[in-house]
């Protein structure tokens, strides 16, 4: 990978890695002072805002990265587009939350939701103009400023959140805070756009065609929503205890983690791939796409493997003793989240690459697959049920995209996977043979990352030109 490419990776990966850290103290935070029914009611309502907001997050600023990596002198011109759009496309989604409130509070089995639901709503325009900004920097491949925003995003996100609880103010003023850290992610990444002022009816032929160009994009990440939180939903319709629609929820916060993580390096790999495809270097753009699997194949890996030795530990720490109950949905749903880290890479590179047809059909057979396969499972097994089978379709899907991509990566990430299951097995294994603490697993953590890679370098995954990108990314 190129210097910059590899320097964007990690900075964009550092940005997500704080954004991790603020979130496991907040949420250790929440989880104490709400406990796991109204900790419940929160994720599900923040799982229904992140399905609301990819009207804002996936559509338009998608095609504005694609676009300012293939064309950058257009820039100012596409940048006042977008943030156009994104108003416009916010207020309308705003008022539908509102109206579509109450029906939806009552299909997830709990009325109590709609006002919440309605509060969450506030983050929307928000979060439109933060996520416009951010699509503008991606375009310029601004990476540090990039990860710099984010981090910044994060932190107030967790300081908002935690301070309004804290003067009990309850989830309405929790959601209020989070409102309010997209503000502050927007004036720290927002940048002069530069040129002549435009008016509308400039803007208005650019903003057109990004619309219709960013349907597929629209249409990927909101079938991805569901399919990321279509188990959650199903079990907070289906399950009748309020407690174990908590313990769920808290399980799909940790299971999120290598999804999550990996964010930033999917908003660098998108333009990335999309840059060299556009200048004609095909051969880089097959060996960003190869680096891009292993290396969410390498991550997510020893996760499944940490979780599925701390577990326990992990979540004591976390949220308390009081939620011990997710610990099996944490480790199935953190094996979910392996396929879904590696299905969701895979899609943005089929779409950098306009294969957007295979992109969306293999999603929608795994939306379907999923919504079964849980709905069956959480009546008969509930909460543990849903997880596997989350679990189960998961891996399918991740499976099936990269033998989609066996033409640019062949058989590479295979190696991989083999590789870092050999590596994670006997770092797990021993892990789980130590007589651990919760405060202990924070000093196991690192011994066990760096044990897993030294593993992986003896079994030579790591190839000469993976060294000459590292050091390229860290400057040497």
């Amino acid at each position: 990978m190129s210097r910059e490419v590899a320097r964007g990776s990690l900075l964009g990966m550092a940005g997500q890695g704080w954004h991790l850290v603020t979130a496991f103290l907040l949420y250790a935070y929440l989880a104490r002072a709400l406990g796991p029914t109204l900790f419940g009611e929160w994720t599900v309502v923040l799982s229904v805002l992140s399905w609301v907001e990819i009207f804002v997050a996936s559509a338009l600023v998608k095609v504005t990265t694609k676009a300012l990596s293939e064309s950058p002198d257009e820039a100012p011109h596409l940048s006042r587009s977008v943030y156009l759009g994104q108003i416009i496309v916010s207020l309308v989604v705003f008022l539908a939350a509102q109206v579509a409130a109450g029906p939806i509070a009552l299909a997830l089995g709990n009325v109590q939701l709609t006002p919440l639901i309605r509060i969450a709503a506030l983050d929307v325009p928000l979060y439109a103009v933060f996520m416009a900004a951010s699509s503008i920097v991606l375009g310029r491949q601004r990476y540090a400023k990039q990860g710099v925003a984010w981090i910044v995003y994060a932190s107030a996100k967790a300081a908002f959140i935690a301070g309004f609880v804290w003067a009990g103010l309850g989830i309405q003023g929790a959601l209020v805070g989070n409102a309010l850290s997209s503000l502050a992610g927007l004036v720290a990444m927002y940048s002069m756009l530069g040129g002549a002022r435009e008016r509308f009816s400039a803007l208005w032929p650019t903003l057109r065609w990004m619309v219709l160009a960013s349907m597929p994009f629209l249409a990927l990440s909101l079938i991805q929503g569901v399919a990321q939180y279509v188990d959650l939903w199903i079990v907070s319709a289906v399950v009748p205890s309020a407690e174990h629609v908590g313990f769920y929820a808290s399980a799909t916060v940790l299971a999120e983690i290598p999804v999550f993580l990996f964010l930033g390096l999917n908003r660098v790999i998108f333009p990335s791939i999309s840059s060299a495809r556009a200048q004609g270097e095909g051969d880089l753009a097959d060996d960003y796409t190869t680096q891009s699997i292993r290396t969410a194949v390498i991550v997510t890996v020893l996760a499944v493997a940490f979780i599925a030795a701390a577990g326990r530990h992990v979540i004591e720490l976390i949220y308390s003793a009081a939620f011990l109950r997710a610990y099996l949905p944490v480790a199935l749903l953190m094996l979910a989240g392996t396929g879904r880290t590696i299905h969701a890479t895979c899609a943005e590179i089929l779409m950098a690459r306009d294969r957007r047809t295979a992109a969306l059909t293999l999603l929608g057979v795994m939306v379907v697959v999923e919504g079964v396969l849980v709905a069956l499972a959480a009546r008969r097994y509930g909460i543990d049920g849903a997880a596997a089978a989350t679990a189960l379709s998961m891996l399918g899907g991740a499976a099936v995209a990269v033998v989609l991509l066996r033409s640019s990566v062949g058989w590479r990430p295979l190696a991989t996977l083999v590789r870092a299951l050999v590596a994670a097995a006997l770092v797990g294994g021993a892990l789980a043979m130590l007589p651990l603490s919760p405060l202990t697993v924070v000093i196991a953590l690192p011994v066990v990352c760096i044990a897993y890679f030294g593993l992986l370098w003896i079994l030579r995954e790591f190839s000469v030109r993976d060294m000459a990108a590292m050091r390229a990314a860290l400057g040497r």
